[in-house]
């Protein structure tokens, strides 16, 4: 039975009300942007994939709150992955915390409430909106479902509520995990060039989830990585949509985080694996929701079109993707391409692909407008053949939409191409990252 005794137990286990500051890691690039919104009236809304450091982001926020004079007793973090948090299934249990809370801790003044993995407690977008309405407390949340955070919690609280997707680390974050940084100085950068371009193989192999990026052996992370792949299969997925059909399930994951890049349709994967088309359909939309795999779509103006034509599967990290693949080698100039991928979507592109008889692996756009066009071309430099296809087809695309650049990113090779339509800047992977 839970207690409200036991109930305090496990708050004051979690929480820090004695402290003046806690360890919280090393800052996020996002979480500048978020901090913006701490004084506001809006519930601030992270959602992502688990272990991506949303929890940390939270910490990083309680050290600016205290660090601006809130004392550390109206700041209640509760993380509802509490294995008794889960077993207790009342629809009271936000009330039953939050009243134990401010019983026992702080009965008069204003809190500040961070409650992590919001979707495992019953009926929580009604309590959040009431208390926002009441004005009782500035609530920041997390999740790892992006339907939990955009369909239903957005119809209830429209206008009340902002959000943020927080991703495994950038290129940049992982350096500044590795020691290196101000990478924007030109002198640090030629001084540490070698050492970057060495860093970036360990990127690709092994990803950007934080614990993973500071754990010490292969062998430690790729165990972990697995470990990781699971959780979001079965905590995630199974759990939430009830699952019957695991098998099935699984080896979808499994296709797409194989093929990360390549066209994909579900009629093929339906022919693959024999299963209904619903079935392939409904599952693939599980994992996208959960942010295991993301979609990109061949570019049209005609939404029919896009949705008619097979897409691009993409993997929400790399190192999660090669754990469970067993590829790594033979891929590379598939892995950059979705690290090329998780960089544009951290900055907050519109992604599609472009097909007409040449293809283009990324069209960004704003709006109507079409910005750029960016091949992905990790072959040698002698591969004339190779290099002439992507510059044919960037050349097309930027003759089609009326634009005067593109990029092309590569391994080493980099140069400024004069072509009819404009120009085209081969850039280094490595470079563009951490541009």
């Amino acid at each position: 039975m839970l207690t409200d005794a036991k109930i305090f137990e496990i708050l004051t286990k979690w929480n820090f009300w004695e402290k003046s500051s806690i360890d919280a890691g090393f800052p996020r690039e996002i979480t500048g942007d978020i901090l913006a919104y701490i004084d506001g009236t809006e519930i601030i809304a992270l959602k992502g994939v688990r272990r991506s450091g949303k929890s940390t982001i939270m910490f990083q926020m309680v050290n600016s709150l205290l660090a601006k004079g809130v004392q550390s007793k109206e700041i209640l973090y509760v993380n509802f992955e509490e294995p008794l948090f889960v077993e207790y299934k009342g629809r009271n249990v936000l009330e039953r915390l939050y009243k134990v809370y401010k019983e026992q801790v702080n009965p008069r003044k204003f809190s500040y409430l961070f409650l992590d993995e919001i979707q495992e407690a019953p009926a929580w977008e009604k309590w959040v909106r009431a208390k926002t309405e009441l004005k009782e407390a500035k609530i920041v949340i997390t999740g790892s479902s992006s339907k939990l955070l955009s369909t239903e919690f957005s119809t209830l609280l429209t206008g009340r509520n902002v959000s943020f997707t927080v991703y495994p680390l950038s290129f940049r974050e992982f350096l500044q995990f590795k020691g290196v940084r101000n990478t924007s100085d030109n002198v640090i950068l030629a001084k540490n060039k070698s050492l970057i371009k060495n860093f970036l193989g360990e990127y690709m192999q092994f990803g950007g989830f934080p614990e993973i990026v500071l754990k010490e052996t292969p062998e430690m992370k790729e165990k972990l990585l697995k470990q990781y792949f699971e959780d979001i299969l079965y905590r995630d997925v199974v759990w939430r949509y009830k699952i019957r059909d695991i098998a099935t399930l699984k080896n979808i994951a499994l296709l797409y985080m194989t093929n990360i890049s390549n066209l994909s349709s579900y009629n093929k994967i339906k022919n693959t694996l024999d299963v209904p088309l619903d079935v392939v359909r409904n599952y693939s939309s599980y994992l996208s929701e959960t942010y295991l795999v993301k979609e990109v779509m061949k570019h049209s103006f005609k939404v029919r079109e896009q949705l008619r034509n097979p897409k691009k599967v993409y993997a929400i990290d790399t190192g999660l993707r090669n754990a469970v693949s067993y590829r790594f080698s033979e891929d590379l100039g598939r892995i950059a391409e979705n690290i090329v991928f998780l960089t544009l979507l951290r900055r907050d592109k519109d992604i599609y692909y472009y097909k007409n008889h040449g293809e283009v692996d990324f069209l960004v756009r704003k709006g109507v407008n079409v910005e750029n066009l960016m091949q992905v071309c990790m072959t040698n430099i002698e591969n004339n053949k190779a290099i002439e296809r992507e510059l044919n087809s960037i050349e097309e695309g930027m003759s089609q939409f009326k634009i005067s650049n593109g990029v092309i990113i590569t391994e080493d090779w980099e140069e400024n191409i004069k072509c009819k339509k404009g120009r085209v800047t081969a850039v280094p992977l490595w470079k563009w990252l951490i541009s």
